[in-house]
């Protein structure tokens, strides 16, 4: 969902010229995405848009636009994440419901080498790491983003 909200967001701003976030909420609307103020303003700060002569402009590259900051890592699990475990290899996270996806793709932006792969369901997330060792490294640095 969120992948899907923010390439929209980034041909809206390729191809129109959109001077403001009202701009980006009507085209988001007419494109079938609803999208609260607070998250497009998220999603605006993420993507690194800035204004440009009175029109928002892409600022960084493509594979910079999905990295997420350290910042909106910590924000998102604090706001999300209700628990932790791990059982092998796995590293689980509990999220409230519907939250799992947005936490998921926070987790596979931040790039960390102990993980292999993911999958998030509504409220649950699934992380593989390379070893069991590497879970419970995970366990803690998220655990740290919780502190």
């Amino acid at each position: 969902m969120k992948r899907l909200r923010q390439s929209a967001i980034l041909e809206l701003v390729r191809t129109g010229k959109i001077a403001s976030q009202d701009d980006l909420l009507r085209g988001l609307r007419s494109r079938g995405v609803e999208v609260s103020q607070s998250t497009l303003s998220r999603d605006i700060q993420e993507l690194r848009l800035a204004k440009a002569g009175g029109y928002y402009t892409v600022a960084s590259g493509p594979s910079e636009a999905h990295r997420v900051t350290s910042e909106s890592l910590r924000r998102i699990v604090k706001e999300f994440v209700v628990g932790l475990d791990t059982a092998g290899n796995l590293f689980v996270v509990k999220t409230g419901s519907g939250n799992a996806s947005t936490v998921s793709q926070a987790l596979d932006d931040a790039d960390w080498p102990e993980v292999a792969g993911s999958i998030a369901g509504d409220n649950t997330i699934f992380i593989a790491a390379r070893t069991a060792k590497e879970a419970q490294k995970l366990l803690k640095r998220v655990q740290e983003l919780l502190a």
